[in-house]
Parts: C-alpha cells; structure tokens; sequence
C-alpha cells in the first residue's frame, strides 16, 4: 500500500522531509493503519466473517494498548515507533467516538473503575477517516501535519497513558530464551 518509504515529495525522500524518526515512524502508522482499514475492506467484500473482523480489531486494540504501555520513547529519549503507532490509532479513534473513555465504568475485571468502551457503529467510518487522514501526511509529506498527531495523540492527553500502563504491565509477558548450536 503506497506511498511506499522509497516514494518522494518535491523531489526529497521521506527521511527529508518528516526527518528520520519521524519518517519511521509515519510509514509504520501508513502501514498500521492500513491493516485497520483492510479488515473492512474485506469484510466488506465476504471475503472475512463479521465474527473474524470484529476478532481482528479486537486484536488491534490489544496489540495497541501492549505498545503504549511500553511507553513512547526510549530511556535516551529517542522514538518507539510502535508506542507511537498505536498512540496515533488510539486516540485518533477516541477523537472519533469509537473508543471512549469511560471514567465511570467498571472495568472487565470487575474492580477498576474506568475503561474503555468501543462503539462498532462509528469504528468502520472512524478507520476510513483515520487512513485518509495518514495517507495524506504522508503523501503529501506534510511533517507539520504529522507533528501535529504526535503532539496531540502521543505527547498528549487524549490517550490515557498511564492508565493504560498500569493495568497492562500487571500482568508480565512471558519471556523466551533460545541458543543455537551450530
């Protein structure tokens, strides 16, 4: 799905003019967001159930809420491209009404208070929006466009960050150790 990372504006590559991180960074949220846009597509068309797409947003969802609560830049200060990727798509859909966060609801495990709350009607119009919108920046390559995601969704208080770190890291990952023997 184009604009693919070799494409260029004005005659300048992608790493020019968003800058190297954010260049990125912006062709991961392209990429992202086109599989949020995909699953309807094929949805659209038979080609998936309804029961395997609202599956796959669900999955989208939760691989989102893993990053950000990995939090969105590293201890030297630099990018993660995926915390923000998944910030980006969050709180884009937050914007749009098809994630809410609701303060007062009682969370699944039935003792936090707040949770999230989507809404199925608005999340299909919500990803069309949020792919013309990404497709745009980056075609166009307007950096101003794109800082401004970052400001609002990643730096920002649209996203509810820390909430989302502390109940997503309660529960540890595994972890997998390998050797090779050659």
């Amino acid at each position: 799905l184009g604009p693919a990372h070799e494409y260029m504006v004005g005659g300048k590559k992608a790493r020019e003019v968003f800058g190297g991180p954010i260049a990125s960074m912006m062709e991961e949220l392209k990429a992202q967001t086109g599989a949020w846009f995909l699953t309807e597509f094929l949805r659209a068309k038979g080609l998936i159930s309804d029961e395997l797409a609202a599956q796959t947003y669900a999955d989208m969802v939760v691989w989102s809420l893993g990053h950000i609560s990995q939090g969105m830049y590293t201890g030297s200060g630099e990018r993660k491209t995926y915390g923000n990727v998944a910030a980006i798509n969050i709180g884009f859909l937050i914007d749009k009404g098809a994630l809410k966060w609701d303060p007062k609801a009682k969370a699944a495990n039935g003792t936090d208070k707040g949770a999230l709350v989507l809404n199925a009607k608005k999340l299909v119009p919500a990803v069309a929006e949020m792919m013309k919108t990404v497709a745009g920046i980056k075609a166009r390559g307007d950096r101003k466009a794109a800082e401004a995601l970052i400001k609002r969704y990643v730096d920002g208080t649209v996203v509810p960050h820390k909430i989302i770190q502390e109940r997503f890291l309660r529960f540890p990952k595994a972890s997998f150790v390998y050797s090779v023997k050659l």
